[in-house]
């Protein structure tokens, strides 16, 4: 035996857990810009300033986006939960 723990896969756990810190980086980084992108559109809410039929088209299209944006951030979120989990049994099986 070398010392190096293997996976079923024939993967080293050293590699796997490379690779899922760097799927947390990627989620965290897109979760950052979603985040960021979300923000913006929320600044562009007119409020009851706009009242033609396009302006509250606009809006609702807004809103749209947005809630669209909340359901994918909730996913993000369970995702990079998953991963972290991941991360700290692999973290755990490494030091055993």
């Amino acid at each position: 035996m070398n010392g190096v723990m293997t996976m079923a896969d024939g993967q080293n756990r050293e590699e796997h857990l490379e690779l899922l810190r760097h799927q947390r980086h990627l989620l965290v980084t897109l979760q950052s810009e979603i985040t960021v992108k979300r923000r913006h559109l929320a600044e562009l809410d007119p409020g009851e300033f706009w009242t033609s039929r396009s302006q509250r088209a606009y809006s609702n299209q807004v809103d749209e986006v947005t809630q669209d944006l909340d359901a994918t951030l909730h996913y993000l979120n369970a995702a990079l939960d998953t991963v972290r989990e991941q991360i700290r049994q692999e973290e755990h099986l490494c030091l055993a």
